[in-house]
């Protein structure tokens, strides 16, 4: 982990100006078309949900800005990400779940099917652990192809956690379509950062999956294989 020097940094009039507001985070919601993924998905018995849960935080990694966090009068900048994300429990309560880091494919879809098991046998966790200043909250609506989102929010002076939600997709237009909403805070993060973050993870559904399996045919190790 490093450190900006905001006094010198370019954006420290926005992030002087953007500090000072209630409700600083503001809210983008856009479609990603996720038929490649979901096509693999399906050919290799994988898990749409992890597999989808993977790109939002992979993607979010890089993303410089998005590991951005505010630590007092301060601004961190981490080497890596981790996914925590809701889960329906089996009485339609939802629990908390860390899914870890969002940088290996094969190590977080092992221990998130490890953590969806543990729900499923009934261990509902109601309350989040201790957060992580290098989380990014995650959800997802399987049941509303949504057009919009708001999060509850408490009003912390120094929460500058992103928050990111996908939806329900379906067919239009000849591609399957999903809805994501990504909420971030603006001393941090501009509209051009979440244009870029959309735009690498359009890329990552398209491509990811069928790239790391090119890298796993080369007896690359699947463990440390980044694309």
């Amino acid at each position: 982990m490093k450190k900006i020097d905001i006094d010198t940094w370019y954006r420290k009039e926005h992030f002087d100006f953007y500090t000072t507001f209630k409700q600083p985070f503001f809210n983008v919601c856009a479609t990603v078309d996720v038929t490649k993924t979901l096509d693999y998905c399906k050919e290799n018995q994988l898990s749409f949900f992890i597999c989808s849960l993977f790109l939002l935080g992979y993607t979010a990694n890089q993303i410089e800005p998005f590991r951005f966090r505010i630590n007092n009068n301060e601004i961190d900048v981490h080497d890596e990400l981790e996914v925590s994300c809701t889960v329906l429990n089996n009485d339609e309560s939802f629990s908390f779940c860390d899914f870890g880091a969002s940088s290996y494919f094969d190590l977080f879809y092992q221990n998130a099917a490890q953590q969806l098991a543990k729900i499923k046998q009934g261990c509902n966790t109601s309350k989040p652990a201790n957060s992580k200043a290098n989380e990014i909250y995650c959800s997802v609506l399987p049941w509303l192809h949504f057009t919009s989102f708001s999060h509850a929010q408490k009003q912390s002076e120094h929460d500058s956690t992103p928050r990111i939600v996908m939806g329900k997709y379906k067919n239009i237009h000849n591609e399957i379509a999903m809805p994501v909403s990504v909420e971030v805070h603006h001393a941090l993060v501009d509209g051009l950062h979440v244009g870029q973050y959309f735009e690498k993870l359009q890329h990552n559904f398209n491509h990811f999956f069928y790239q790391k399996n090119n890298a796993d045919d080369n007896k690359r190790t699947p463990d440390m294989a980044r694309i």
